[in-house]
């Protein structure tokens, strides 16, 4: 993959996947390491490969780094975030993220994993059903089935 084409991908994708990655293992410096080293394995790779949906291969590749991450470390940890100044209009802001990952983490404990995994996708990452269904690897409607499901039993 030529530069042109990554940079343009870096600035279309970064912040969604940073986030996706960020509630994924609740550590800012993992999920920056994540998403530089899916971009990076890209651009590195050299080679044009023809991928259908780009955002949801993005995705996905970002999925497995995490998987394989927190299957490294062997326990999920909270996010530890350096103090610094921040500004609520950032979405990125560490110090959010961190609020934000604590509240949706304890909503969605007591869901199965799919349900949840299906929720942060849709509510946090913006993701279509479509595009969840291409990450997964499953129908359309067992995505739409988790979510509906997911959320009925949290209003519960």
């Amino acid at each position: 993959m030529d530069r042109t084409k990554t940079e343009e991908l870096i600035t279309a994708y970064q912040d969604g996947l940073y986030r996706f990655a960020y509630f994924r293992t609740g550590s800012a410096e993992d999920a920056e390491d994540i998403v530089q080293n899916v971009f990076l394995n890209m651009f590195r790779s050299g080679r044009n490969i023809a991928i259908e949906n780009i955002k949801a291969y993005l995705y996905k590749s970002i999925r497995n780094a995490c998987l394989n991450r927190l299957r490294d470390k062997k326990t999920v940890t909270t996010a530890q975030i350096p103090e610094q100044e921040t500004t609520k209009s950032n979405p990125l802001d560490p110090i959010l993220l961190k609020e934000q990952y604590k509240t949706v983490e304890s909503l969605l404990t007591r869901l199965p994993t799919e349900q949840a995994e299906v929720i942060r996708m849709r509510v946090i990452d913006e993701l279509h059903f479509t595009e969840i269904a291409a990450i997964e690897g499953e129908a359309e409607t067992i995505i739409k089935s988790r979510f509906k499901y997911g959320i009925k039993k949290k209003k519960k």
